[in-house]
């Protein structure tokens, strides 16, 4: 393999504890008071008439910085240390189905190199858990009497702001892959002394934006291929398959011993009349993969139990079964690889793709004392659930359909962290500005602290 800087190597990476904040940070209280879990949920300082998210921004704006861990940043080698920073700082308050538009600071090819930026936040406090009844929801916090107050009960959770393979519009995911008449040879920006992040008036002169854009685009391409390069479409040693056909031969190596990376090499994937490279999107899959777990295995002693929800709006221009198994391929890469010693549980949300669970199992065979299960299972304690929407107090039947958190009947996963994804893109902060009808993002970011430790102005 000739790949650029570390672009499969599949060891975990070894993240310094430099780099994690302190645990007085992380957990300000003592253990007796709140457990280093997601098991139940505590007493918060939040008033029961307040936004949880209102508050905790609030707090953070003002300078209290210790109220909430910030993330731990976990990035890919080859992308550049000033883009980072870039990343998490300029995003647009708001992107709601838009990428770059004029004025904006993320161009369409920065925001697809926030694939390989992960931030993750080691405690976040939610008021409810998420769930989709009728729409985006979370389940109704707990009140109680603290001091004469009324204030929210919250729960510790590890909240993943991963960037998803961007899909919804053909401006970045897509225009990365796809083959063009003539080849793309990548260049390494690492290498370039001259590179420097084009300004905010820069981006607004087309013909400087797509330069740059270009440039990020061979940059990626240098280092998720293993030739540095996407062919030219005509190219007769091209393999171009259909949807079909892909998805049976993504499946197979999911199922299969084979040398994984070495059976992607020049194989492509019709999607309309867009022709887009299997090899380059599974590379970029497991960096994301591997960024993430790296985070959560040192962030995660105690362990951890980690859910996925496919970003169905992130897979528009593309089957979302493709991107699914994509993932799980990558996931049994980093697996064949590595013992994920602090991983308990995965849970998948498998409602548009029941098979894809199926082809986890296999992919994460080799873990030891982990079980993989449907992401519903782990929401179904007694006390209520969501019908229709509505929110259902009963006591004793467990009828758990959008419920709340609940690991009780697997005694391993018990004392462990529960991981959730906001499910956002690369442009814009609506975990901070999002309601919570209008995504899994809104749903996450209005029923917890997450926009407070993402803030992009704290330091």
């Amino acid at each position: 393999m000739a790949l650029g800087t570390n672009s499969l190597d599949a060891s975990l990476k070894q993240i310094p504890s430099s780099k994690l904040p302190s645990p007085q940070i992380v957990w300000p209280w003592s253990e007796e008071d709140v457990p280093r879990s997601s098991d139940n949920v505590h007493i918060s300082a939040v008033p029961a008439n307040k936004s949880i998210r209102t508050f905790y921004l609030q707090a953070v704006k003002g300078g209290d910085t210790e109220i909430l861990p910030p993330p731990v940043i976990s990035a890919s080698e080859f992308v550049p240390l000033a883009l980072v920073e870039h990343l998490m700082r300029r995003k647009r308050g708001s992107a709601l189905g838009s990428k770059f538009v004029p004025g904006a600071e993320i161009t369409n090819m920065e925001g697809a190199m926030h694939t390989f930026v992960v931030p993750v936040v080691p405690r976040c406090e939610t008021a409810g858990d998420y769930c989709f009844s009728a729409g985006h929801r979370a389940t109704p916090p707990i009140i109680v009497n603290s001091g004469g107050e009324n204030v929210m009960m919250t729960r510790s959770v590890v909240m993943s702001a991963t960037i998803h393979m961007d899909f919804e519009l053909p401006t970045v995911m897509l225009e990365l892959c796809r083959l063009r008449n003539e080849e793309v040879v990548g260049k390494d920006l690492n290498a370039d002394p001259t590179f420097k992040i084009l300004t905010k008036d820069g981006k607004k002169i087309p013909a400087l934006r797509e330069a740059y854009d270009e440039a990020l685009r061979k940059h990626m391409v240098f280092h998720l291929t293993t030739t540095h390069r996407l062919p030219a479409l005509s190219e007769p040693t091209n393999k171009i398959m259909t949807l079909e056909k892909s998805l049976s031969f993504l499946e197979a190596l999911i199922n299969d011993q084979a040398h994984i990376p070495d059976q992607l090499i020049r194989r492509f994937t019709q999607i309309g009349t867009r022709t887009i490279s299997l090899e380059l999107l599974f590379v970029a899959a497991f960096q994301l993969v591997r960024n993430e777990f790296s985070a959560l295995e040192a962030l995660c002693p105690q362990g951890y139990i980690y859910t996925y929800d496919p970003p169905s709006i992130f897979a528009q221009c593309v089957d979302s079964k493709l991107l699914n198994r994509l993932i799980i391929l990558a996931i049994k890469y980093l697996s064949s690889h590595n013992q994920l010693t602090n991983l308990r549980i995965f849970g998948f949300n498998d409602y548009a793709d029941p098979h894809a669970l199926d082809l986890l199992k296999v992919a994460l065979a080799n873990q030891a004392n982990m079980i993989v299960v449907s992401k519903g299972e782990l929401f179904q304690a007694e006390d209520g659930g969501f019908e229709a929407g509505i929110w259902k107090v009963w006591k004793g039947n467990g009828r758990g359909n959008g419920g709340r958190f609940d690991v009780r009947k697997w005694p391993a996963a018990r004392g462990a962290m529960l991981v959730v994804h906001n499910n956002s893109d690369g442009f814009g902060q609506n975990i901070e500005t999002e309601s919570m009808s209008g995504s899994l993002d809104g749903a996450i970011g209005a029923t917890s602290s997450a926009a407070g430790s993402l803030e992009r102005g704290r330091r």
